[in-house]
């Protein structure tokens, strides 16, 4: 992958919306504000309303305002937590550049580091960080953070990814941070060094070099070596091979990691439909543990803003995120409503449907007959709310759950009022679009943003403490 350096221009001191001034767009600390912006973006990458070099100055200009320790603390979040590879590096660069901090820069370098490609990305992104043509001379904090990172590696994971990485290699990162060998990884790292090292048992490795499809994913599976994103990411690839189907079955059974997120298991979904519930039972195994008791409405926003990938490099929409974590939230609330929302523009006026109360991705059957039902407009939560109400479903419910990209056609225009969530408990909106700014005002119990399992999580804990 390779490093964006532009950066341009953007301001925090009016909330927006979609590009729009509103008194309803959240206002937030400076230490919010680089949470939102971090845990809800890509690096370097633009989304539906930003673009990446907004997103990216963004990051940057918050973090002169925010406090080392904080800046600490998000990195750990975001690795291990959020499962984000790129982010918690570059924000312990960012730290170290307008704080300093050598030794919280080392500490947490040895931490976020978990796999010994990373040390190839930080060294690869160390210069665009301090502005300068050349990784040397690397400062001592980063040196030291890298060399008690090669720690927790063994010989595996050595062999694993000991292939190049912008123009960086393993053996570089070696010679340049000079890491302590530890009794499980000094053999490897002086195989690695001196060019002897074996490449590891993985599947790449074995299909490079010709090896048959089907015994080798075979082999593997009952080895138990080959891993759970491998295993979701390989299911047509190990159909199309011809591996037997109680194989594969077996190596869905193994499938159980906390690193996996609820678009690991779509994909694999649309990919081997005939898995379907062996992958469902793969991914309640990988998150579930909790239960959130109660009736729930899961209202789901399916305006045309939602039809926006994630990413450039996405096959999967922000709707796709939605069904994804309305898939995932089947399993983890006690009894559940499914509406579907949206409206048209035009005429200033919101849609809604209940759905058959399907369990896991058997909701994603019916999008068209959804979108034909409440329009492609954008979503009218004042209006929702309100037609939940008239129709009996509010009074019994707990809480109000909305998945959105918070872009409120009632708030942003026409009679700009605000939603009712006072029939309910605990009210949610749950904000996937990454925008700067979401709605954020008194009437919900709380505003999230992102996509990721720990939404739901959240609201477990959550509710705990009120």
């Amino acid at each position: 992958m390779k490093f964006n350096k532009r950066k341009i221009k953007s301001f925090f001191g009016t909330g927006e919306i979609a590009g729009r001034k509103t008194n309803a767009a959240g206002r937030y600390t400076s230490e919010q504000l680089l949470r939102r912006v971090v845990m809800a973006n890509l690096l370097w990458e633009s989304t539906y309303y930003q673009s990446a070099d907004t997103i990216m100055e963004q990051i940057e200009s918050l973090i002169p305002k925010v406090s080392p320790q904080a800046i600490a603390d998000l990195a750990i979040e975001t690795r291990f937590d959020q499962r984000l590879r790129h982010t918690p590096i570059y924000l312990i660069l960012m730290l170290f550049k307008y704080h300093g901090c050598g030794s919280i820069v080392s500490d947490i370098l040895a931490q976020i580091c978990t796999r010994p490609d990373m040390t190839m990305d930080t060294l690869a992104m160390l210069p665009i960080i301090l502005g300068r043509d050349s990784i040397k001379p690397i400062p001592n904090a980063v040196k030291k953070g890298l060399a008690k990172a090669f720690d927790q590696y063994d010989a595996y994971q050595l062999a694993k990814y000991k292939r190049s990485r912008h123009d960086i290699s393993l053996i570089d990162v070696v010679n340049l941070v000079r890491p302590i060998p530890t009794q499980s990884n000094a053999a490897a790292l002086q195989d690695l060094v001196n060019g002897t090292l074996k490449s590891a048992d993985t599947w790449e490795s074995n299909l490079s070099t010709g090896a048959d499809k089907a015994s080798t994913f075979t082999r593997l599976i009952k080895e138990q070596k080959l891993g759970a994103l491998a295993t979701l990411r390989n299911l047509r690839n190990m159909q199309e091979a011809g591996v037997a189907r109680k194989t594969i079955l077996q190596s869905l059974k193994q499938v159980n990691s906390k690193w996996l997120t609820p678009l690991n298991f779509l994909a694999a979904q649309r990919f081997a439909p005939t898995y379907t519930a062996q992958i469902e039972a793969a991914m309640v195994r990988s998150f579930t543990g909790y239960n959130i008791k109660g009736t729930t409405i899961l209202a789901i926003d399916v305006s045309g803003s939602m039809g926006g990938l994630t990413s450039s490099g996405s096959h999967f929409s922000r709707l796709d995120l939605a069904y994804a974590l309305a898939a995932f939230a089947t399993y983890i609330f006690e009894d559940l409503i499914v509406v579907f929302t949206a409206g048209n523009d035009r005429t200033r006026k919101g849609a809604h449907v209940i759905w058959p109360n399907v369990k896991g991705f058997g909701i994603f059957q019916s999008h068209q007959e959804i979108a034909r039902k409440v329009g492609g407009g954008g979503i009218f939560t004042y209006q929702l709310c309100e037609w939940l109400k008239t129709e009996g479903i509010a009074k019994d419910a707990d809480r109000l759950v909305v998945i959105s990209d918070s872009q409120d056609i009632d708030v942003m225009y026409g009679a700009k009022v605000v939603p009712d969530t006072s029939p309910y408990q605990y009210s949610y909106i749950i904000d996937i679009s990454t925008h700067t700014h979401g709605i954020k005002n008194s009437q919900w119990t709380a505003e999230i943003n992102g996509w990721s399992d720990k939404l739901f999580s959240y609201i477990y804990e959550l509710e705990k403490e009120l």
